[in-house]
């Protein structure tokens, strides 16, 4: 049965209807039972914190470990490409003429995309810093203000 949330227990079940509470076994020790107007030693509960019940989140390595695992099929990936893609093409870019096997060069035009977007999602990480930095000085400078 799963407890309700008027029970004082979370971790004991609720009594079928009709259980009457039984006294404490006979056969308990004297040293189990507190002595008479004393207070029963308080026993730590475990798991009582709802927050260590529900999924834990994914820690840096083992993200760390999912990205390199991804990266290494995406790089096997890519050089199956390149390697089935080995045919010689022209190439003209401003005013230089070269050839290159087209896997490699279309592997050439991505990754200087992704650094391309590297360069403007860090452009852009500076701003939001500079931001963030300029509102903390004007936090502190209110909060010494009001002082």
């Amino acid at each position: 049965m799963a407890p309700t949330p008027a029970s004082s227990d979370p971790l004991r079940p609720d009594p079928a209807p009709g259980d009457e509470p039984r006294p404490p076994a006979a056969d308990a020790s004297a040293a189990d039972r507190p002595a008479p107007g004393r207070e029963p030693a308080v026993r730590p509960q475990t798991a009582t914190d709802p927050a260590l019940d529900g999924h834990q989140k994914q820690g840096v390595s083992g993200a760390a470990w999912t990205a390199l695992i991804l990266g290494l099929l995406i790089l096997i990936l890519l050089l199956v490409f390149i390697l089935q893609n080995n045919v010689p093409a022209d190439f003209n870019y401003l005013g230089w003429q070269f050839s290159l096997p087209l896997g490699v060069a279309m592997l050439l035009a991505a990754v200087a995309g992704a650094l391309i977007m590297g360069l403007v999602g860090s452009v852009r990480l500076f701003k939001l810093g500079h931001r963030v930095r300029k509102l903390e000085k004007e936090r502190a400078d209110i909060k010494r203000a009001l002082r």
